[in-house]
């Protein structure tokens, strides 16, 4: 038995899956790649965007701060606690430090000349090997400046801008802190970006799994229906389109079934029909072979000796009586022959019609046995009769008389060893079935279906002092079809065994 692979098919079966998987396996790279070339190209740009942004945004929170008010200091270090930045306050007129994050001058520690007019152009590809303050833009509320700390070696953004009190605000923040959040940030993005392929990749393989596998179960089916095997069904329990085509593959898988087996069924009937003309064909060459033969001898007596009469070989009046007798004994015969071949070709052709009547069938076999009294002693065969009481039928009495007559002759001409033959009956629910056995040797099995076909007779010597054509069974199988009723014979241990059933007349006990 073929094991199934249920994760990862055969590879003549997973085509399907694998352009699917590929196919969104390309959109999972390509997102990718996308994310992590804007994560590389624009993260920082976007950070440093952020940094002027906080810096305008602190400078403007100390210009909303009231110079004279009494808490100025304290909300000037809450700003720079919150933002987390250095923050100088410079008055405007006299340049004097108001306010500074740190006790000491920060100035001092920076290369600042802020009465220079901010005309440098800073290379931000090489800000980091600059010694001195460069402007790096200017606006209409200021200008953001770069610069290096001596003592340190920081390099620091720096915004200033002029408060509406006129006073000068600087407000730092540190360019490798920026940097480093920057840094920090895209390696955490390319983390969650390479993770999020991975299940993405995960996620795709299953759900191609998932979608191609009635696939690969329908194109498995249809290989099995393309072989002429219609065992296997598609198994689905999706109500979409790929589980009506699944219960499709499996209405014309059985359809196509049901008509492979009706197909079938005709091709056997058809080779039974054709069979059947061949033994037909087969039996009307033999039937005209055996007419032939049982007219050509007697025909052929007939004419020896009606040439002998003519031309007159014995004067003998008891000679010349003698062929007459033998010529219209011939003529009888042949005249028996022919009579027995329209009476069986009139019931083969469907035209003849019983003359079907209630009758006892006990008195037709009592009479019947009578009137072969004589036969009967003259061979020394004893005839013994067991029957039921009072069996009445339905049927043509004449037509089942020559049944009848047409079994006990065959018993009469067959019957050896004990020299004894039985006729018993036996009842049924719709019909009695009355057998003629007779003892001897048993029938060959390859003849017995033979034996009810024209002119057959098992010895094939074709001896003629009986008198016998080998049509009586034929006669009997045609008479029994017109009744619709079963007729057979099978071998016995000591003999053989002919039977034909009879129609019971069922009484009405109601009345």
């Amino acid at each position: 038995m073929k094991k199934k692979h249920f994760l990862f098919p055969r590879a003549q079966d997973k085509s399907v899956m694998l352009q699917l998987f590929i196919q969104l396996l390309t959109i999972v790279l390509l997102m990718v790649t996308f994310l992590l070339l804007i994560n590389t190209k624009f993260i920082e740009t976007v950070f440093y965007a952020k940094a002027r942004a906080d810096l305008n945004s602190i400078a403007q929170e100390i210009n909303e701060i009231d110079v004279q008010s009494a808490s100025f200091y304290d909300e000037v270090k809450k700003v720079e606690y919150d933002k987390m930045s250095y923050i100088e306050i410079l008055d405007g007129r006299t340049n004097a430090l108001v306010y500074s994050t740190a006790m000491n001058d920060l100035r001092k520690h920076f290369l600042f000349d802020f009465d220079q007019n901010f005309n440098f152009v800073v290379d931000t590809a090489h800000q980091k090997k600059l010694d001195e303050v460069r402007t790096l833009d200017t606006t209409e509320d200021g200008a953001y400046l770069i610069g290096r700390e001596m003592a340190s070696d920081i390099t620091y953004v720096l915004y200033r801008s002029v408060l509406d009190s006129g006073n000068v605000v600087n407000v730092y923040l540190q360019l490798n802190i920026i940097q480093s959040n920057a840094h920090y940030t895209s390696a955490i993005m390319r983390t969650v970006i390479c993770i999020l392929g991975t299940v993405l990749m995960i996620a795709f393989f299953i759900y191609s799994w998932k979608f191609t596998r009635p696939l690969i179960e329908i194109n498995d089916v249809t290989k099995h229906v393309a072989k002429m095997d219609f065992s296997k069904k598609c198994v689905s329990k999706s109500n979409n389109e790929l589980g009506q085509l699944a219960e499709n593959i499996n209405s014309m898988s059985d359809s196509l079934s049901k008509a492979m087996g009706d197909l079938q069924e005709k091709n056997r009937q058809l080779e039974i029909d054709i069979e059947h003309e061949h033994k037909m064909e087969k039996s009307r060459k033999e039937f005209v072979s055996n007419v032939s033969h049982e007219l050509k001898t007697p025909l052929a007596i007939i004419q020896g000796y009606a040439e002998g009469l003519k031309l007159g070989v014995s004067d003998n009046p008891e000679d010349n009586e003698e062929y007459l007798d033998i010529i219209i004994e011939e003529s009888k015969r042949m005249n028996t022959l022919v009579l027995d071949l329209l009476e069986l070709s009139y019931y083969e052709s469907g035209t003849y019609k019983l003359n079907e009547a209630e009758f006892s069938l006990n008195n037709m076999i009592d009479d019947y046995i009578l009137a072969q009294k004589k036969i009967i002693s003259d061979k020394n065969i004893t005839v013994e009769v067991n029957l039921k009481e009072d069996m009445q039928v339905y049927g043509d009495e004449q037509k089942l008389g020559m049944v009848l007559n047409n079994y006990f002759s065959n018993a009469l001409s067959h019957c050896k060893n004990e020299m004894k033959i039985e006729i018993t009956s036996e009842e049924y629910d719709e019909y009695y079935r009355i057998s003629v056995f007779n003892t001897g040797e048993n029938i060959s099995e390859e003849i017995l279906e033979e034996m009810w076909s024209n002119f057959f007779r098992g010895d094939k010597s074709h001896r003629r002092e009986e008198g016998r054509f080998g049509i009586g069974l034929s006669i009997v199988a045609a008479i029994q079809n017109m009744h619709s009723m079963s007729f057979g014979c099978e071998n016995k241990e000591n003999g053989v065994r002919f039977w034909f059933d009879v129609k019971k007349v069922v009484k009405d006990l109601s009345i």
